[in-house]
């Protein structure tokens, strides 16, 4: 054997090291990624009842403060209906005459604090309590006409509630007037309740949000419990945790997919339940208030967070358990 032949036989002995392309690498990632999504999806249709028992959980979960959400933009709407311009209505004495009626009228507009101020005749007030009520030729069944003249303040938006508790307090020591009354308490008392809506709806939300993990998190444990062979297996021959972990967490999109979509077909349930007898009574009332439902960014918000949470639930409990399953 020659010296060359020596050395060719050298360089050809032991183990030699190969490079793997960026894209053979990417291409496996993503190779993994669909065929983990596939094999998830699989798995969840021959058992259809648990893939529909979590996902009504997250449903749920998702439907009850979006609809408490709902009712409060709703309240929101019906109190924005109100120009946010604080009024004070002034009722005057029946006795009053149309001069001294007007001269107060007069005076008031010349306060610095008032907007306007609209004259409502006793004629002109039961002209509306009629329409209001459905009712005609009410005088035929009155003596006389029992409402006062009334005169409705339009303030200043920039007065706040101590300078109309002050004002109220003024005219109602002025000559003629009977009593004044303060327009915005119930504005006030609504807004009060919508903040307490909201905190109630915040509260429910992160209860509701705590379920719906366990529930993920418990179904997913059962799934691994299922595969520990499989998976302590696969960690034997080098697979890594992010490995083992994704095809849990496409399970876990799947639950939240599906709990998405059940949130949405139930909130749109729920507004079609509503919305014939909340119209029948707008008209009752002779408003045209229309209620708010579902838009198409809240819908997509609430599969998105369905995703989410059933992502979350898989990443918690499959990080538990792999901790358990390192081969030995």
């Amino acid at each position: 054997m020659t010296k060359t032949d020596t050395r060719r036989e050298k360089n050809t002995r032991g183990a030699s090291a190969t490079t793997i392309s960026w894209r053979t690498l990417f291409d496996a990632w993503l190779a993994h990624h669909r065929d983990s999504a596939k094999d998830s999806l699989a798995r969840q249709r021959r058992a259809p009842l648990q893939h529909l028992l979590t996902a009504m959980v997250i449903g749920i979960t998702l439907a009850l403060p979006a609809l408490f959400t709902i009712a409060i933009d709703n309240m929101q709407q019906l109190g924005e209906r109100w120009d946010g311009a604080p009024r004070l209505s002034v009722f005057l004495q029946r006795k009053s005459s149309d001069s001294e009626i007007q001269n107060l009228k007069t005076a008031l507009q010349k306060n610095e604090r008032v907007n306007a101020v609209t004259l409502i005749t006793p004629e002109q007030g039961l002209a509306s309590f009629e329409k209001n009520a459905g009712i005609v030729n009410t005088l035929e069944l009155l003596e006389e006409n029992p409402l006062p003249p009334l005169l409705l303040i339009e303030l200043k938006q920039d007065v706040d509630e101590n300078a109309i508790k002050e004002l109220q307090a003024s005219w109602q020591q002025m000559a003629h007037v009977d009593s004044v009354k303060a327009d915005m308490e119930w504005v006030q008392k609504l807004f009060q309740i919508m903040q307490l809506g909201e905190r109630i709806t915040i509260a429910l939300a992160a209860l509701l949000g705590l379920g719906a993990l366990l529930s993920v998190g418990n179904t997913i444990r059962l799934a691994i419990e299922n595969r520990r062979a499989e998976i302590v297996v696969a960690k034997l021959v080098g697979a890594t945790d992010a490995f083992v972990r994704r095809p849990f967490l496409y399970s876990g999109f799947w639950f939240g997919l599906s709990g998405g979509i059940v949130a949405v077909l139930l909130v749109i349930a729920g507004y079609y339940a509503i919305i014939g007898p909340v119209a029948e009574l707008a008209a009752l009332y002779h408003s045209d208030f229309a209620l708010r439902g579902l838009d198409f960014a809240t819908a997509i918000s609430l599969v998105f967070v369905g995703i989410m949470l059933g992502m979350l639930g898989a990443w918690l409990a499959v990080g538990q358990h792999l901790h358990d399953m390192r081969p030995r």
